[in-house]
């Protein structure tokens, strides 16, 4: 056999290596020192030559098994040569180990210092690894196994060369069943353990494993064997950490992580736990993953085995924290998803184990059904509009825009309580449009309009979005009314500010919500106030459908209710109850179960609209109607009266867009003196005529108008008064 100076250069000892290659180099040399050994004991090189073709089994192993006496077998002059040679080569390689500086990239010095490896252990590492590197590997360990077939080593071949390479330190088939059991699955794959017989166990690399031994040390580099989405690291490092107090918490559950195995964080804003949740891990030295609750869900074996074997083995190279996202009732009902997260936990190398959700603690969790294991529980808020404020600021700035003079971070926080996730996607989607369309500078309708196009409201056919498109100058209400309105709009657009700073919320012990009840007789501009509304505010408008409200199995109302509050309160809409008189009429005296059933609901109704901390808009014909006690909770009242002469007249002028095409003897004074019509009316008629006129292809015309009343009073059941029509009379029968 060949001997050290044959295979290592002296002169090299204590030289630091200068990269991966070389100390890959100088562990190949060491196991085919060993490989060379073996192959002798087969025959190799021997004057007997090979026993068989068929690579069964040679004569000189023959001869030690069974013409040697059992005193001197194995123990022929070769092999304490063989012992000498490794210990010189091991001396060799640890010495350039030791001197090379830690931030050379040596893959096998870091994984035998973070996994723990003996020698032997290495030595079964190398030889999986050169099956990668060079078929001719595969020929030599089936020659070796008396398998051809069989090109990937075996747990046997590392014990056959380690039995006759090292004194003490001895490769154990029963180290797979012990405290080395880990590995596989982690550096060798699992699915090549043979429990029945442990010589047998292949080892075959993981993908982990390999792509970090092939020198690629990105945590998600190709080869690894996961699925794209199935895992994402985060790598935003120059956030600050809104959440001082929460990043400090999870600090310390996951600096005593051993002491700690599972914690569930609650909060609607996923995003802002990530990003908690990825600052408390960096501060400790760790990289953070997460792992898509969904993915999971739709994951199969082999993917979810190739995600175990990356996460542990990441977990002992480089200390790594995971949580896993999307975390629900309905998903940990589900065996197999239980299952592979009892076996996430169960994972070496990983420890705390974190888990997020919108909803509250699963109590599978808190049970320790799903995990196996105590689950313990962290609450993250929404942040206050002080933090708000400093999120927007924060990446505005970030994202290199500028502010449009008037434009309030303060008001914007105030009015739409929107987490850490939302604002950062909302201030991107603004980029974005604002270079679609030119705009230089951000303003309160860009940031509007970004916060719609990301939202996700659901309300389940519980309510619909009506486009607010009025604005105060289409609005032809009382000077009285606007007013009310208008303070409506600014109460809510300082509410958090206001409600915080001067310690008025500490004393409410119910929402900081807004209410304005809009009533009066049909046609007088509610459902308009309620647009203008929602248009000066800048948030979604959606109407409530009452008929879906209302059930007659009993729990369903509360339940229908608290969707709609719940859902609102998270996608940060206002609220429309159209007629709502059938919502929030009197109580009756109870003379039946369905009287109680019905006055638990309006009770019940009364506490939600009271509790929620948005905007909610009511309308009604009937205000006498309304249940006192609700009245009392309404924040403002406003009566819409029928139009006076003054309104209707602003109405017909105004009603219609300028790019209306319209004769100059249309007479609206004549229409607004004699015709007390509400708003309502008034628009029906302008666009029934306008839609004749434009069908003629002609300017809109007294005679358009005319007609269009005549149709709308028809429409009502009232006759025409053709008197009052005077000299336009002529049209009505035209």
């Amino acid at each position: 056999m060949y001997g050290y100076g044959d295979y290592y250069d002296e002169r090299l000892t204590q030289i630091p290596y200068t990269d991966s290659s070389e100390e890959l180099e100088d562990y190949r040399a060491l196991v085919e020192i060993m490989l060379e050994d073996l192959a002798g004991i087969k025959g190799v090189g021997t004057e007997e030559g090979l026993f068989s073709k068929g690579l069964v089994i040679s004569e000189a192993e023959m001869q030690e098994y069974f013409v040697n006496h059992p005193s001197v077998r194995e123990k022929d002059f070769y092999f304490y040569i063989l012992g000498d040679v490794v210990k010189q080569a091991i001396g060799h390689i640890e010495s350039r180990e030791e001197s090379t500086s830690d931030n050379v990239f040596l893959p096998i010095r870091n994984i035998r210092k973070n996994f723990g490896l003996s020698d032997a252990w290495t030595v079964a590492l190398v030889l999986a690894f050169l099956a990668h590197t060079n078929r001719g590997y595969e020929r030599i360990y089936g020659f070796l196994q008396d398998d051809i077939e069989s090109s990937e080593p075996t747990l046997g071949l590392a014990v056959s060369l380690c039995e006759r390479a090292f004194y003490e330190d001895k490769l154990s088939a029963s180290d797979i069943l012990s405290d080395k059991s880990y590995l596989f699955g982690t550096l060798f794959m699992e699915e090549g353990i043979n429990p029945v017989y442990p010589l047998r166990t292949k080892l075959i690399l993981t993908g982990a494993a390999l792509t970090y031994m092939n020198g690629n040390t990105t945590l998600f580099g190709y080869g690894a064997g996961i699925p794209y989405g199935l895992l994402c690291e985060y790598e935003d490092g120059k956030t600050p950490a809104f959440f001082e107090k929460e990043v400090k918490v999870l600090f310390n559950l996951i600096r005593h992580g051993d002491a700690l195995p599972c914690l569930f964080v609650e909060g609607r804003d996923q995003d802002a736990i990530i990003h908690v949740a990825a600052l408390a891990a960096r501060a400790n030295g760790k990289r953070f993953v997460t792992v898509s609750g969904e993915s999971i869900s739709t994951a199969d074996e082999m993917e979810c085995s190739g995600m175990v074997a990356f996460l542990s083995f990441y977990g002992h190279m480089e200390g790594i924290t995971v949580m896993v996202t999307d975390v629900t009732d309905e998903r940990l009902a589900d065996e197999s998803f239980t299952r592979i997260l009892k076996r996430l936990i169960r994972t070496e190398g990983i420890a705390p184990f974190l888990f997020a959700g919108s909803d509250q603690t699963p109590e599978r969790f808190k049970t320790g059904a799903a995990t196996g294991t105590p689950v313990l529980h962290l609450q993250l808020p929404v942040p206050d509009v002080k933090v708000r404020t400093t999120i927007w600021d924060y990446f505005i700035k970030d994202a290199g825009l500028s502010k449009e003079k008037g434009f309030s971070s303060e008001e914007i926080a105030d009015c739409y309580e929107v987490g850490y996730g939302v604002i950062k996607t909302a201030v991107s989607q603004a980029k974005l449009n604002m270079l679609a369309n030119g705009v230089k500078k951000v303003n309160k309708d860009i940031v509007a309009d970004a916060l719609k196009g990301i939202g996700t409201v659901n309300f389940k056919g519980l309510a619909k979005e009506v486009r607010a498109v009025y604005t105060w100058e289409d609005l032809c209400i009382g000077d009285t009314e606007r007013r009310v309105l208008q303070t409506a709009c600014d109460r809510y657009k300082i509410k958090n500010r206001i409600g915080e700073n001067w310690g008025i919320t500490k004393k409410n012990a119910y929402g900081n919500g807004v209410s304005v009840l809009l009533y009066g007789p049909p046609g007088t501009g509610k459902t308009m106030s309620a647009q203008v509304v929602a248009r000066e505010i800048g948030l979604p408008l959606y109407r409530v459908d009452t008929s879906q409200l209302f059930s007659k199995y009993i729990g369903e109302t509360q339940k229908n209710l608290n969707a709609v509050f719940d859902e609102a309160e998270a996608s940060n809409v206002i609220l429309f109850f159209d007629e709502a008189d059938a919502l929030f009429s009197k109580r009756t005296d109870v003379e039946s179960s369905n009287d109680r059933h019905a006055n638990q609901e309006i009770a019940f109704l009364l506490q939600r609209i009271e509790e929620y901390k948005g905007m909610s808009l009511l309308a009604t014909n009937f205000y006498s109607g309304f249940d006192q006690a609700f009245v009392r909770r309404i924040t403002y009242a406003v009566r819409l009266e029928q139009p006076d002469y003054e309104t209707r007249l602003s109405l017909w002028n105004n009603t219609l867009p300028e790019e209306v095409p319209k004769e100059k003897s249309i007479d609206y004074e004549f229409l607004a003196k004699n015709f007390e019509l509400t708003g309502s009316n008034i628009k029906a008629i302008l666009l029934s005529a306008a839609y004749m006129a434009g069908a003629e292809d002609g300017m809109l015309s007294m005679a358009h108008i005319v007609r269009a009343m005549k149709y709308e009073f028809d429409k009502l059941g009232m006759m025409p008064d053709s008197g009052k029509f005077g000299p336009y009379s002529v049209y009505l029968f035209g």
